[in-house]
Protein backbone atom coordinates (compact mmCIF):
# COMPACT_ATOMS: atom_id res chain seq x y z
CA UNK A 1 0.00 0.00 0.00
CA UNK A 2 1.25 3.38 -0.48
CA UNK A 3 2.15 5.16 2.37
CA UNK A 4 3.19 9.07 2.88
CA UNK A 5 5.73 9.50 0.94
CA UNK A 6 4.42 7.41 -2.71
CA UNK A 7 1.05 9.59 -1.76
CA UNK A 8 3.37 12.87 -1.77
CA UNK A 9 4.92 11.83 -4.56
CA UNK A 10 1.73 11.36 -6.60
CA UNK A 11 0.30 14.48 -5.80
CA UNK A 12 3.42 16.36 -6.49
CA UNK A 13 2.77 15.04 -9.93
CA UNK A 14 -0.39 15.84 -9.99
CA UNK A 15 -0.38 19.12 -8.28
CA UNK A 16 2.09 20.11 -11.33
CA UNK A 17 0.46 19.00 -14.18
CA UNK A 18 -3.36 19.84 -13.25
CA UNK A 19 -3.86 22.92 -11.51
CA UNK A 20 -6.46 25.46 -13.51
CA UNK A 21 -7.54 22.98 -15.44
CA UNK A 22 -11.58 22.18 -15.71
CA UNK A 23 -12.83 19.11 -15.42
CA UNK A 24 -15.73 18.90 -18.20
CA UNK A 25 -16.81 15.01 -18.01
CA UNK A 26 -16.52 12.29 -15.47
CA UNK A 27 -16.93 8.69 -16.22
CA UNK A 28 -16.89 5.85 -13.61
CA UNK A 29 -16.52 2.36 -15.00
CA UNK A 30 -16.49 0.39 -11.23
CA UNK A 31 -19.36 2.43 -9.40
CA UNK A 32 -18.45 0.79 -5.83
CA UNK A 33 -15.02 2.90 -5.71
CA UNK A 34 -17.58 5.94 -5.13
CA UNK A 35 -17.28 6.65 -1.38
CA UNK A 36 -20.19 7.94 0.73
CA UNK A 37 -21.47 9.52 -2.19
CA UNK A 38 -23.96 8.19 -4.91
CA UNK A 39 -22.52 7.93 -8.34
CA UNK A 40 -25.18 10.17 -9.60
CA UNK A 41 -24.27 13.36 -7.00
CA UNK A 42 -20.38 12.37 -7.47
CA UNK A 43 -20.86 12.81 -11.30
CA UNK A 44 -22.71 15.79 -10.85
CA UNK A 45 -20.07 17.66 -8.28
CA UNK A 46 -17.03 17.37 -10.22
CA UNK A 47 -18.10 18.11 -13.77
CA UNK A 48 -17.67 21.74 -14.37
CA UNK A 49 -15.26 22.00 -11.68
CA UNK A 50 -12.10 23.63 -12.06
CA UNK A 51 -9.21 21.77 -10.03
CA UNK A 52 -7.27 24.52 -8.19
CA UNK A 53 -4.74 21.97 -5.95
CA UNK A 54 -3.70 18.75 -5.49
CA UNK A 55 -2.18 17.72 -2.14
CA UNK A 56 -2.25 15.11 0.59
CA UNK A 57 -2.81 14.40 4.27
CA UNK A 58 -1.05 11.26 4.99
CA UNK A 59 -2.22 8.35 2.70
CA UNK A 60 -5.01 10.59 1.61
CA UNK A 61 -4.81 12.75 -2.01
CA UNK A 62 -6.60 15.85 -2.28
CA UNK A 63 -8.36 17.48 -4.76
CA UNK A 64 -9.52 20.94 -4.29
CA UNK A 65 -12.07 22.03 -6.39
CA UNK A 66 -13.54 25.33 -7.13
CA UNK A 67 -16.39 24.43 -4.19
CA UNK A 68 -15.93 20.82 -3.15
CA UNK A 69 -12.46 18.49 -2.08
CA UNK A 70 -12.26 15.65 -3.55
CA UNK A 71 -10.56 12.78 -1.90
CA UNK A 72 -8.80 9.45 -2.87
CA UNK A 73 -7.66 6.86 -1.09
CA UNK A 74 -5.62 4.60 -3.38
CA UNK A 75 -5.53 1.30 -0.36
CA UNK A 76 -3.24 -0.89 -2.45
CA UNK A 77 -3.20 -1.06 -5.64
CA UNK A 78 -4.86 2.36 -7.12
CA UNK A 79 -2.63 4.51 -9.38
CA UNK A 80 -3.35 8.37 -11.48
CA UNK A 81 -1.69 9.40 -14.51
CA UNK A 82 -2.58 12.18 -17.44
CA UNK A 83 -2.52 10.96 -20.60
CA UNK A 84 -4.38 11.33 -23.93
CA UNK A 85 -7.90 9.49 -24.13
CA UNK A 86 -6.35 6.87 -26.48
CA UNK A 87 -2.96 6.74 -23.75
CA UNK A 88 -3.21 4.16 -21.08
CA UNK A 89 0.58 4.02 -19.05
CA UNK A 90 -1.40 1.25 -17.01
CA UNK A 91 -3.33 -1.58 -17.66
CA UNK A 92 -6.66 -0.58 -19.73
CA UNK A 93 -8.58 -3.39 -17.99
CA UNK A 94 -7.81 -1.88 -14.50
CA UNK A 95 -9.21 1.65 -16.14
CA UNK A 96 -12.04 2.67 -13.04
CA UNK A 97 -12.17 5.91 -13.72
CA UNK A 98 -11.52 8.95 -15.70
CA UNK A 99 -11.60 12.95 -16.22
CA UNK A 100 -11.70 14.63 -19.37
CA UNK A 101 -10.10 17.84 -18.73
CA UNK A 102 -10.27 21.15 -20.35
CA UNK A 103 -7.18 21.00 -22.51
CA UNK A 104 -7.60 17.96 -24.05
CA UNK A 105 -6.39 15.11 -21.93
CA UNK A 106 -7.95 12.68 -19.32
CA UNK A 107 -7.01 12.04 -15.71
CA UNK A 108 -7.39 8.20 -15.22
CA UNK A 109 -7.46 6.13 -12.19
CA UNK A 110 -6.58 2.11 -12.41
CA UNK A 111 -7.16 0.21 -9.94
CA UNK A 112 -6.51 -3.57 -10.05
CA UNK A 113 -7.57 -5.08 -6.89
CA UNK A 114 -9.94 -2.58 -6.91
CA UNK A 115 -9.40 -1.26 -3.18
CA UNK A 116 -9.43 2.33 -4.30
CA UNK A 117 -12.28 5.07 -3.14
CA UNK A 118 -12.62 8.44 -3.88
CA UNK A 119 -15.36 10.79 -2.35
CA UNK A 120 -16.33 14.32 -2.57
CA UNK A 121 -17.41 17.16 0.08
CA UNK A 122 -18.15 20.79 0.84
CA UNK A 123 -15.18 22.17 1.63
CA UNK A 124 -16.58 23.34 5.25
CA UNK A 125 -17.08 19.61 5.61
CA UNK A 126 -14.91 17.07 4.24
CA UNK A 127 -12.77 16.68 7.16
CA UNK A 128 -15.62 15.86 9.62
CA UNK A 129 -17.71 13.49 6.14
CA UNK A 130 -14.37 11.88 5.35
CA UNK A 131 -13.70 11.07 8.47
CA UNK A 132 -9.66 12.66 8.28
CA UNK A 133 -10.58 14.98 11.46
CA UNK A 134 -9.75 11.50 13.66
CA UNK A 135 -6.18 10.94 11.76
CA UNK A 136 -3.07 11.97 13.52
CA UNK A 137 -0.34 14.60 12.72
CA UNK A 138 2.36 13.50 9.78
CA UNK A 139 5.33 12.61 11.43
CA UNK A 140 7.15 15.46 9.36
CA UNK A 141 8.04 19.01 9.81
CA UNK A 142 9.61 18.14 13.50
CA UNK A 143 6.19 17.11 14.21
CA UNK A 144 4.45 15.64 15.91
CA UNK A 145 5.14 17.35 19.33
CA UNK A 146 7.18 14.91 21.89
CA UNK A 147 4.73 15.95 24.36
CA UNK A 148 2.06 14.84 21.94
CA UNK A 149 3.56 11.28 21.12
CA UNK A 150 4.57 11.19 24.81
CA UNK A 151 0.95 11.57 26.35
CA UNK A 152 -0.55 9.12 23.80
CA UNK A 153 2.36 6.28 24.48
CA UNK A 154 1.23 6.01 28.19
CA UNK A 155 -2.43 5.96 27.74
CA UNK A 156 -1.06 2.74 25.09
CA UNK A 157 -1.69 -1.08 26.20
CA UNK A 158 -0.29 -1.78 22.10
CA UNK A 159 2.98 -3.25 21.35
CA UNK A 160 4.82 0.03 19.36
CA UNK A 161 4.90 -1.45 15.80
CA UNK A 162 0.79 -1.52 16.26
CA UNK A 163 1.28 2.03 18.00
CA UNK A 164 3.33 3.44 15.15
CA UNK A 165 1.05 2.22 12.51
CA UNK A 166 -2.09 3.29 14.19
CA UNK A 167 -3.53 6.19 11.62
CA UNK A 168 -4.96 8.43 14.33
CA UNK A 169 -1.66 8.52 16.14
CA UNK A 170 0.55 9.05 13.45
CA UNK A 171 -0.83 9.43 9.84
CA UNK A 172 1.02 8.19 6.76
CA UNK A 173 3.40 5.40 8.55
CA UNK A 174 2.81 1.90 7.07
CA UNK A 175 4.53 -1.01 7.22
CA UNK A 176 7.80 -0.48 5.33
CA UNK A 177 8.45 2.70 6.89
CA UNK A 178 7.45 1.54 10.28
CA UNK A 179 9.94 -1.18 10.36
CA UNK A 180 12.63 1.10 8.88
CA UNK A 181 11.97 3.63 11.93
CA UNK A 182 11.95 1.22 14.33
CA UNK A 183 15.36 -0.17 13.18
CA UNK A 184 17.24 3.62 12.94
CA UNK A 185 15.47 3.79 16.67
CA UNK A 186 17.08 0.31 17.50
CA UNK A 187 13.45 -0.15 19.26
CA UNK A 188 12.05 -3.77 18.99
CA UNK A 189 8.51 -3.94 17.26
CA UNK A 190 7.42 -6.27 20.05
CA UNK A 191 8.04 -4.39 23.00
CA UNK A 192 4.91 -2.48 24.60
CA UNK A 193 4.58 1.29 23.93
CA UNK A 194 4.66 2.01 27.68
CA UNK A 195 7.91 0.87 28.08
CA UNK A 196 9.45 3.10 25.69
CA UNK A 197 11.83 6.01 27.50
CA UNK A 198 11.72 9.99 26.87
CA UNK A 199 14.67 9.52 24.87
CA UNK A 200 13.27 6.29 22.48
CA UNK A 201 10.19 8.19 21.75
CA UNK A 202 12.14 10.87 20.79
CA UNK A 203 14.39 9.18 18.78
CA UNK A 204 11.03 7.58 16.83
CA UNK A 205 9.95 11.28 16.11
CA UNK A 206 13.28 12.13 14.77
CA UNK A 207 13.93 9.26 12.28
CA UNK A 208 10.02 8.82 11.63
CA UNK A 209 10.86 12.73 10.31
CA UNK A 210 14.05 11.49 8.58
CA UNK A 211 13.25 8.22 7.03
CA UNK A 212 9.87 9.77 5.29
CA UNK A 213 11.15 12.87 4.39
CA UNK A 214 14.58 10.96 2.17
CA UNK A 215 11.81 9.09 0.82
CA UNK A 216 10.21 11.69 -0.23
CA UNK A 217 13.05 13.31 -1.72
CA UNK A 218 13.75 10.07 -3.39
CA UNK A 219 9.85 9.42 -4.79
CA UNK A 220 9.25 6.91 -2.98
CA UNK A 221 9.49 3.21 -2.37
CA UNK A 222 8.84 0.81 -5.40
CA UNK A 223 8.52 -3.20 -4.13
CA UNK A 224 5.52 -4.12 -6.15
CA UNK A 225 3.52 -2.21 -7.87
CA UNK A 226 3.70 1.62 -7.05
CA UNK A 227 4.51 3.78 -9.83
CA UNK A 228 4.42 7.92 -9.81
CA UNK A 229 1.70 9.09 -11.92
CA UNK A 230 4.02 9.80 -15.28
CA UNK A 231 4.39 5.84 -14.52
CA UNK A 232 8.36 6.84 -12.53
CA UNK A 233 9.44 4.41 -10.05
CA UNK A 234 10.45 5.61 -6.68
CA UNK A 235 14.42 4.89 -5.24
CA UNK A 236 13.97 4.70 -1.68
CA UNK A 237 13.51 0.69 -1.62
CA UNK A 238 17.73 1.18 -2.80
CA UNK A 239 17.63 2.87 1.47
CA UNK A 240 16.18 -0.04 2.97
CA UNK A 241 18.33 -1.21 6.39
CA UNK A 242 15.85 -4.10 7.06
CA UNK A 243 12.53 -4.27 4.95
CA UNK A 244 12.28 -7.47 2.55
CA UNK A 245 15.97 -8.47 3.92
CA UNK A 246 15.54 -11.56 5.89
CA UNK A 247 18.75 -13.76 5.95
CA UNK A 248 20.85 -10.90 5.07
CA UNK A 249 23.13 -9.29 7.37
CA UNK A 250 22.59 -6.34 9.17
CA UNK A 251 24.88 -3.50 7.47
CA UNK A 252 25.33 -2.33 11.25
CA UNK A 253 25.93 -5.56 13.05
CA UNK A 254 25.87 -8.44 11.08
CA UNK A 255 24.03 -10.65 12.21
CA UNK A 256 20.68 -12.29 10.22
CA UNK A 257 17.89 -10.19 9.47
CA UNK A 258 14.81 -11.91 11.11
CA UNK A 259 11.12 -11.63 9.59
CA UNK A 260 7.95 -12.10 11.99
CA UNK A 261 4.86 -11.47 12.07
CA UNK A 262 4.17 -8.40 14.67
CA UNK A 263 0.82 -6.93 15.16
CA UNK A 264 -0.52 -8.64 12.05
CA UNK A 265 2.07 -7.30 9.37
CA UNK A 266 5.30 -8.74 8.41
CA UNK A 267 8.52 -7.45 10.51
CA UNK A 268 11.91 -7.48 9.63
CA UNK A 269 14.03 -7.39 12.93
CA UNK A 270 17.53 -7.49 13.79
CA UNK A 271 17.63 -8.80 17.18
CA UNK A 272 21.12 -8.13 18.47
CA UNK A 273 20.53 -4.08 16.75
CA UNK A 274 16.79 -3.88 18.52
CA UNK A 275 16.63 -5.46 21.82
Amino acid sequence: MPELPEVRTVANFLNKNLVNKIILKTECFFEKMVWRNELKDFIKKTENQKILKVSNYGKYLMFELASQIMISHLRMEGKWSITSKEVNIYNKNHLRLQFELSDGEYLKYYDSRKFGTIEIWNKDEYLEKSKMDKLGPEPLNNQPPFEYLKAKAEKSNMLIKAFILDQSILCGIGNIYANEILFSAKINPERSTKSLTDKELKLIIKYSNEILQKAIDMKGTSIHSYKSGDGEIGQFQNELNVHLRKDDECFICGSKIIKKQVAGRGTYICLKCQK
